[in-house]
């Protein structure tokens, strides 16, 4: 597109990830055993190298058993936190000004071998992940608090096959009432033919969360919640189960605070849903445990305790059997319903605000496809336009990142 600035790498990367800090002109991109640096302001480059460590180094036919892919380039403190499968060795380094530090175990923060489900957030001194800490820990994914507060995890039994999409946290009035939030699909416990295969959820976890009381819960989260997200037409009745991408979009309160949530079906057809975090906190707080009869304990499941408790025993053995809440969390108001939905494939998600001429704001969303562009909706009063489709790649690659700068 014209006006555009495009950076080419020196070689095909076949696991890239990406980081910018807002209101720069710059990234980080890293490769295979490679940091790149690349400001489109002045053309300013540069490449770090991380190679394997030869004694690493494994007798495997698979080529990702023996090279160094980083999986990880994130903001940690006032450095910049880099990790790397370190030839099934997983290892981070702290980088400032292109100085490294000496290389850490990584384990929990980086994976063994290249692995597309995984979820890593920072937030403060803290550090979430999905990231498996042994190569025999089995296939059940865990989200785990790895640094910061206590280490924990979820119970094995509280996710069915999950694939992880996006995190964040959110700050409320309260410090202990700050909560963790990640969505992702799962497995459909409901196994009838014209049930959806897949099923997409919403999870909650108290921040402050210090395990249980037990020698078998000690380290696990004990106020994990989980929700269904739907997305359907209700004109068509056509429903848009399986959750591709979500962006987040901030307000002073967090009951405002809203996802956009961009879901595709079996047809190849894509939606958007837009939530509110007060909604979803509604959700978890107020219905019923799905399956469970039973009295509801002093402590409800989900709830957050003050700062330097305990979950009660009681409390956690009724949510860790019945870990999903009834309700059901639906698009926001007057119409509960998708925001719009269209026959593209969509890939991302990103949600920028804007001020137009006479004061008034609107979001307009960027949604990456399969065939290498972007469109550009407006979100207006009475519903959307599609304003522009910037073709970003020639030969309709499909887009696997997107980052939005508000600042600039």
């Amino acid at each position: 597109p014209a006006g555009a600035k495009e950076y080419v790498f020196p070689r095909r990367e076949r696991f890239p990830v990406f980081f910018h800090q807002e209101n720069t002109s710059s990234i980080f991109v890293g490769g295979e055993g490679r940091l790149y640096y690349y400001d489109f302001a002045n053309r300013e480059n540069y490449t770090v190298r991380r190679p394997w460590n030869p004694i690493k180094v494994l007798l495997s036919p698979r080529q990702e058993d023996s090279r160094n892919y980083l999986t990880l380039v994130e903001q940690y403190g006032d450095e910049l936190l880099v990790c790397g499968t370190g030839a099934c060795a997983p290892t981070c380094w702290n980088v400032t000004q292109r100085k490294q530090s000496p290389p850490w175990d990584g384990r929990g923060i980086t994976p063994f071998t290249p692995d597309s489900n995984t979820l890593v957030v920072i937030d403060g001194q803290d550090i979430y992940s999905t990231v498996r800490k042994s190569q025999q820990n089995g296939k059940i994914p865990r989200f785990r608090r790895v640094r910061g507060g206590g280490e924990l995890y979820t119970s094995d039994t509280v996710m069915q096959n999950p694939q992880f999409v996006k995190a964040t946290t959110l700050r409320h009035e309260e410090p202990h009432q700050d909560k963790i939030y990640y969505f992702f699909r799962e497995d459909n416990p409901d196994k009838s033919p014209e049930a959806p295969r897949n099923i997409s959820r919403v999870a909650q976890l108290c921040k402050e969360d210090r395990g249980g009381t037990s020698s078998l819960s000690a380290s696990k989260w004990t106020t994990f919640l989980k929700a269904t997200l739907i997305c359907v037409d209700p004109v068509t009745k056509g429903n848009f189960n399986w959750l591709q991408d979500v962006f987040f979009v901030p307000a002073s309160d967090w009951r405002r605070s809203k996802v956009y949530g961009l879901f595709t079906n079996t047809w190849g057809s894509s939606a958007v849903c837009v939530y509110s975090f007060g909604d979803i906190d509604n959700v978890f707080r107020t219905s019923r445990l799905k399956g469970y009869t039973g009295p509801t304990p002093e402590v409800k499941p989900g709830q957050c305790v003050p700062s330097g408790q305990h979950t009660p025993s009681e409390t956690f053995k009724i949510a860790d059997s019945h870990p999903e809440v009834e309700e059901r969390v639906e698009p926001l108001s007057p119409s509960r319903s998708p925001l719009f939905h269209n026959k593209h494939r969509y890939q991302r998600i990103g949600v920028h605000e804007v001020a137009a001429g006479h004061g008034q704001r609107y979001n307009v969303l960027y949604l990456a496809t399969d065939k290498g562009s972007i469109h550009k909706v407006v979100e207006l009063p009475d519903g959307v336009q599609n304003i522009m489709e910037i073709q970003v790649f020639p030969n309709k690659d499909p887009i696997q990142s997107m980052i939005l700068d508000h600042a600039r």
